[in-house]
Order: C-alpha cells, then structure tokens, then sequence
C-alpha cells in the first residue's frame, strides 16, 4: 500500500472529472464527426504540453508516424461537421481536460510511488464525489427520480458500472506501464477494430472512404510500435531514463 494524500492526487482526480464532463458536454453540443475530430486533437495536445511542461518530447520518425494515423482515424469516422461557438468551447475544454488527465495519471503514478490499483484507489472517491455535485448542473433529477426502475434496467445499471470499473482499471494500467501518447493510439486502434467488427459481426456497410482511412491508419499504428520498440530496445533505454528521470524531478518541483 502507497499512501498518499488529497492534495497529491487532487490533479489527477480533477483532470479525469473534468474530462468526462468535457467530453459529454462537447457530444452533447456538437456533431459527432466533430466530437471524433476533437478526440484527434489530443494527440497534438499532448506532445505540446509534455515538451513545455515536462521537457519530455518524441522523436521525430514517430512524430511522422502519427500523421498517417490520426489522417486515417480522422478519415475513416469524420463525416458531419456541425459546430456552434458554445459546442467549440465545450471541445476546447474536453480536448485540454482529457490530455492533461493521462499525462497526470501517467506521471502521478511515478511521481507517488503508485501502481495503477492504488492510484485508482486514491483517485475514485474525488471523481465520485465530484461526479455528485456536478449531476445537478447537467441532468433533470426530476425525470431522474420519477423513472420508473425494473430489475431489468438496475441490471444493465449494475453491468455498465462492472465495465466502467474494468476500463478505468485499464486506463490507469496502460498509462502507468506506457505513456499519454501510446495511450491515445491504443485508443484509436480501438476505434479502428470497433469499425472493421462493426462489419464482419454486424455486417455494417462500408464505403471507399472507411476502407482507406482503416488502412491509411493501421498502417500508421504499426508503424509506431515497430517505432516504439527500437526505441525501447537496451542500446536506447540509457537515454529514455535520464529524460524520466528530468520529467519527474519537474514534476516534484511542481507539487511543491
């Protein structure tokens, strides 16, 4: 066990609560090709902010890697863009809460001596709590409180609270073992697997354009892990350290 106090996790839980709130607000508020193309935004986002806050920055064949992918993604599941200024807005917060909640969630763990599990542990009660006070703001409780619940309804309530629970397990896993970028490819490659099972479970039809973008973006998605992993090989792993190393010590530096 890593104890750890409030004010030390209060940035990561802050940044996962606004996250969830952003990116509602921004679907609620947009269209959803739009909402797909904000989601792409937090690539560029991260690099940004990892290189000016934390001096951490990747190299430059991956930084080419990642055009192909988020070109393709962007291609294959971008089709209406309908935004407003307020939506615009919405987009501009999810796109900055979402980027710097993986960096904080990644870097957290490092900088606190935390695994995935125990972060997780000190982190859901702020975001719950938070996900409380913030549920008046956004929902009619008075619709709320008059539905009408079945077994069948608490049921699917009770099962999508079990998958939430596994993905957030998830999400804390992979940043703390990888990073905000590798995270956000995951991501997407997520997205291309959902297209291409959309079509060989459910026989989803499919046009020139989703063809190319799938292929235009795996094609990107190989070509960073084959990236990833020459990076990571012993002759390079010296460097990638030190950098580490400088990241948390401005962090610390941060924190206090």
């Amino acid at each position: 066990y890593a104890p750890a106090t409030i004010s030390a996790v209060m940035p990561v839980a802050l940044g996962s609560l606004l996250s969830v709130a952003f990116m509602n607000l921004n679907l609620a508020h947009n269209s959803v090709g739009f909402y797909q193309l904000s989601k792409l935004a937090c690539i560029p986002f991260t690099l940004i902010v990892q290189y000016l806050l934390y001096n951490q920055y990747v190299s430059r064949p991956i930084q080419i890697c990642l055009i192909p992918l988020t070109f393709g993604v962007g291609w294959a599941t971008v089709h209406d863009v309908d935004v407003n200024l307020i939506g615009l807005l919405f987009a501009l917060c999810a796109v900055a809460a979402t980027g710097m909640a993986q960096i904080y969630t990644s870097s957290y763990q490092k900088a606190l001596g935390c695994n995935a599990m125990q972060l997780l542990y000190h982190t859901s009660p702020l975001i719950a709590a938070g996900m409380l006070i913030m549920c008046p703001m956004f929902d009619n409780l008075s619709e709320l409180f008059a539905y009408q619940y079945s077994y069948e309804t608490v049921g699917r309530i009770i099962l999508s609270c079990t998958f939430a629970l596994g993905v957030n397990i998830s999400n804390y896993m992979v940043l703390g073992k990888t990073s905000p970028l590798t995270y956000q490819v995951l991501g997407h490659l997520k997205t291309i697997l959902i297209l291409v099972l959309g079509v060989i479970l459910f026989h989803k039809t499919v046009n020139f354009q989703n063809v190319v973008g799938i292929v235009v973006a795996m094609a990107g998605v190989i070509a960073y892990t084959e990236l990833k992993r020459r990076e990571e090989s012993p002759s390079s792993s010296r460097s990638t350290n030190d950098n580490n190393a400088e990241s948390m010590q401005l962090l610390r530096e941060d924190r206090n």
